[in-house]
């Protein structure tokens, strides 16, 4: 029997574009046939195909031609069957193995014939994995010249094979705005001119750290903000947000190094430490925020963003969150993101930084009225109620508070006849048959300094010129109610209502006190923000005096009695 040598039929197609694949690779050659104008250029089969013009041909004449193909075809399929029959049995030819010159990695030549590129310029091997790593990095970066590590440049076909037609066009795109200054943003895709920062301009990251040298260029030669969307973004590298005080380079070690998960600044691994808190870094806050941080692994692998000893969150991971997840700004501080801190979750399902809820209720109202915005959701306005031990307390405190103005509200409402006031009476007003509502609508209470109790301070339009006026200053020491005023005798009591109803006068004009400052003075609240010397106002007379009353000199101390009794006296009249 004769006995054949090892011939090696040649393995691949090779196109004049510079393409090459094994011949097994079927459909890769296939797609690229389709797609290659250089193939189509010299194969005599493809001009034969392409001058018939299928485009303008009847039903009838595309059935004729499909018939055709599938007879050419079957007697393709004939002759290869034919030729392979015909062909010597030949032994398995020695393993071969080549390296990527960029990874090094090493590679079967006959089994992973698909998993590697040769270069035609410098006939170089690279894998299609550090390929297309090359092309997708340097493509922009390089202005689409992009080369071997030898420094021999890739042809177009090659680039072009690697990245896949999409993103070749999206990526040219992209470099022909670039070379005419035009950005578009990543986020809502809007385009338009971009301008470079100003060089004098102080930066300062989110440590408060000053943004200079080489970081600062940087910042003023990329980092933009979108006009429509105000999305902060970098016009190199795409980040979202900017990278402020690194570089691309430097940005992308830093996201590839392990990360403090509170601060996601640089850190070591704690091994010696429960899993949860192995990469949170030694600076004294974070340390302070991992004593009292959840440290259980939920279902999904992530770590728990709550707090120790209580039921653990909703994942705040990207990929599993929902709603909120662990980047989204704390909406009640709106300076650092969830995952910076323990957060604790509303029975409304909001999540906030814990330290940032409890400052928010201990802290209660910024201004001297009495007001209950601090017991509220930021987000959907309805009451706080949290499952966690020590929120329970200024949670009680401010509902029993809020029971206790509601009370004084809607008893002033009644004594005042307000009752029957046509915003409770008007079917389309927003307060019809709603009295409660309308009473704290209108109505306005300040806390005593001495004996913690709310007291009325008068209609709440009054106040709002002073609520929005930034230069008001307060202290609560003068925030104090009539029972604890030392100017209140048994004379000024009032048999009918008590003193709960009892009024002083402004020492300085014809308006109801509101302040109780120095110990010695009542003032109104124009008054008390206008405190000057010789800013004593003359009465102007009977007749024509606000209050309605006789009362002594302004300039003096005087007790105005019971406001009811003195309203029905008025009403009377």
């Amino acid at each position: 029997m004769q006995q054949f040598q090892q011939f090696q039929e040649p393995d691949f197609f090779v196109c004049s574009c510079g393409f090459n694949c094994h011949y097994k690779s079927e459909k890769e050659m296939e797609l690229h046939i389709d797609q290659c104008p250089v193939y189509s250029g010299y194969s005599d089969f493809m001009k034969y195909i392409e001058r018939k013009d299928i485009q303008n041909a009847n039903i009838d004449q595309l059935r004729v031609m499909k018939a055709e193909a599938k007879v050419y075809l079957s007697r393709l399929e004939m002759m290869l069957m034919i030729y392979s029959q015909q062909q010597p049995i030949l032994q398995k030819a020695p393993s071969q193995t080549v390296q990527c010159e960029k990874c090094h990695k090493q590679f079967e030549a006959n089994s992973d014939f698909d998993k590697v590129w040769y270069l035609e310029n410098c006939s170089h091997i690279l894998c299609k994995d550090c390929m297309l790593k090359i092309c997708k990095e340097d493509f922009f970066k390089k202005k689409s010249n992009v080369t071997c590590i030898c420094g021999e440049r890739f042809k177009d076909a090659e680039i072009k094979q690697i990245l896949g037609n999409e993103l070749y066009e999206q990526l040219t795109e992209k470099l022909n705005l670039s070379l005419q200054n035009i950005i578009e943003c990543c986020h809502c895709k809007e385009r338009f001119c971009f301008l470079k920062g100003n060089i004098n301009e102080k930066i300062q990251d989110q440590n408060g750290k000053l943004v200079q040298g080489e970081q600062l260029e940087h910042y003023i030669e990329n980092r933009f903000k979108c006009s429509k969307c105000h999305t902060e973004q970098c016009k190199n590298c795409m980040s979202v947000p900017y990278h402020t005080n690194m570089t691309c380079e430097q940005y992308k070690i830093n996201k590839a190094a392990v990360k403090c998960r509170l601060c996601d600044q640089p850190t070591e691994i704690q091994k010696n430490l429960p899993e949860a808190l192995q990469t949170i870094c030694q600076q004294q806050e974070c340390q302070n925020r991992a004593k009292v941080l959840c440290t259980n692994k939920l279902k999904c692998g992530h770590f728990c963003q709550g707090l120790k000893n209580t039921p653990c969150l909703p994942c705040l991971n990207e990929k599993c969150a929902s709603d909120q997840n662990e980047d989204d700004y704390c909406n009640i501080c709106f300076t650092e993101g969830l995952k910076s801190q323990p957060c604790v979750q509303t029975t409304c399902k909001h999540i906030f930084h814990e330290d940032c809820l409890k400052q928010k209720l201990y802290a209660k109202w910024n201004g001297p009225r009495i007001v209950f915005n601090f017991m509220k959701c930021p987000l959907c306005n309805q009451f706080l109620d949290i499952k966690v031990p020590h929120f329970q307390k200024p949670i009680e405190e401010g509902l029993a508070l809020l029971k206790e103005v509601q009370e004084l509200c809607l008893q002033r409402l009644k004594l005042e006849e307000k009752e029957k006031d046509k915003e409770l009476l008007d079917p389309t007003h927003q307060f019809f048959q709603k009295p409660l509502d309308y009473a704290m609508h209108i109505y306005c209470y300040y806390l005593c300094f001495k004996c913690k109790k709310p007291y009325f301070g008068g209609l709440k339009n009054c106040q709002q010129a002073a609520d929005q006026d930034p230069k008001v200053e307060f202290k609560q020491e003068d925030l104090v109610c009539t029972k604890c005023c030392p100017l209140l005798t048994l004379e000024d009591k009032c048999n009918k209502h008590g003193v709960d109803f009892i009024d002083f006068k402004c020492r300085h004009c014809c308006s109801i006190a509101l302040w109780w400052c120095h110990g010695t003075t009542h003032y109104c609240d124009p008054c008390h923000r206008n405190i000057k010397t010789n800013m004593t106002k003359p009465c102007p007379g009977l007749g024509k005096c606000p209050l309605g009353i006789p009362h002594k000199p302004n300039g003096q101390e005087m007790s105005l009695g019971c406001s009811l009794c003195r309203a029905e006296r008025l009403k009377a009249k």
